[in-house]
């Protein structure tokens, strides 16, 4: 289905199959996605690196301040990213089961979240 459908689904109140789109999404465009992310954090990562060398055979002790927290931020934006790609497959699997109004299966995987 496309996106067309979804938004036609969701503004008549029709939530049966927006689990079962939500999934086709992912195992369609997740894997490239995470890809592009991951290939932006490593060039991200390298330009960081450059700068913290610079930084330092400068000697300015602001720059290296500044390069420092920006080699901070890159290993954050890179932690969460591995949290994201852990954590969106299970509140999608989790808003599927809860669509589907299998309220055992949406308990045990809200758990797993938890």
């Amino acid at each position: 289905m496309n996106n067309t459908a979804l938004i036609t689904n969701l503004l008549a109140g029709n939530f049966d199959n927006v689990g079962k789109i939500l999934e086709s999404f992912l195992g369609q465009w997740w894997g490239p996605l995470i890809g592009v992310i991951a290939a932006a954090a490593a060039i991200i990562g390298v330009t960081v690196g450059v700068k913290y060398i610079i930084a330092s055979q400068s000697g300015d002790e602001q720059k290296i301040k500044q390069a420092k927290n920006s080699v901070k931020g890159v290993f954050i934006g890179i932690i969460l990213v591995f949290l994201i790609t852990a954590l969106v497959p299970v509140i999608v699997a989790c808003f599927q089961s809860w669509f589907d109004n299998d309220a055992q299966e949406f308990l045990s995987l809200s758990l797993t979240v938890l």
